[in-house]
């Protein structure tokens, strides 16, 4: 029987068919190793190897686009993600952010102790607008539900992402060393959290883990 052929790759094949000649510093085969970093595919499950660097598995395609051209452009800054973006090339990164969109994207439980998590959970599902704050679940739901397509939105998912990597974005958001929130939102809502509350919301996103069969 002839081989089927895997989208994901012939994906992967475009983006790497747009890079341009030559990338300063670095060679493009590890530049453009994506998956060295943020795992393509089925993730482990195993709770003694939780990820170290952001699940773009499942994330929203024109989510990974902005963000792949803010660091091609340097409007977000990270040294191996703008060398990256700007040898993936702005053809590249439409097809790099479908694959990682139309990967697969593990269903996700919480395990963590909801009675000590109270303060992000609140924020997450309530918001505290008494202060502004609307719920962070408005714009960042865990599942949208069968046949809901997300690819076009801007607002990832947050649920399962490395502990303290939720914290860091934050603290970035709120010193405005990040700016790549829509319309400045993410920019405003970040200023008014406490120290306290970005850690929590950090621990509380963390504490979710694929779902493992029984």
């Amino acid at each position: 029987m002839p081989r089927r052929s895997n989208p994901l790759f012939a994906l992967a094949a475009t983006a790497l068919m747009a890079v341009p000649s030559g990338a300063a510093a670095q060679s493009l085969d590890i530049l453009l190793n994506c998956s060295g970093c943020h795992t393509l595919g089925p993730q482990t499950g195993n709770p003694d190897l939780p990820p170290r660097f952001p699940v773009l598995n499942g994330q929203p395609a024109r989510y990974i686009e902005q963000q792949l051209e803010a660091f091609r452009t340097g409007e977000r800054r990270h040294r191996q993600m703008m060398l990256s973006a700007q040898a993936l090339g702005v053809g590249g990164a439409p097809a790099m952010a479908r694959m990682y969109a139309y990967s697969y994207r593990p269903p996700l439980v919480f395990t963590g102790d909801p009675e000590r998590m109270d303060i992000a959970i609140a924020l997450h599902e309530n918001g505290a607008w008494e202060r502004g704050l609307p719920s962070c679940a408005s714009c960042h739901a865990l599942d949208d539900g069968p046949g809901i397509d997300t690819s076009a939105r801007l607002a990832p998912r947050l649920h399962g992402q490395p502990l303290g990597y939720i914290a860091k974005e934050l603290r970035a958001y709120a010193d405005g060393t990040r700016t790549t929130g829509p319309m400045g939102r993410m920019q405003a809502y970040a200023g008014l959290l406490t120290a306290a509350e970005i850690e929590a919301l950090s621990a509380y996103y963390a504490a979710f883990d694929e779902e493992t069969p029984q």
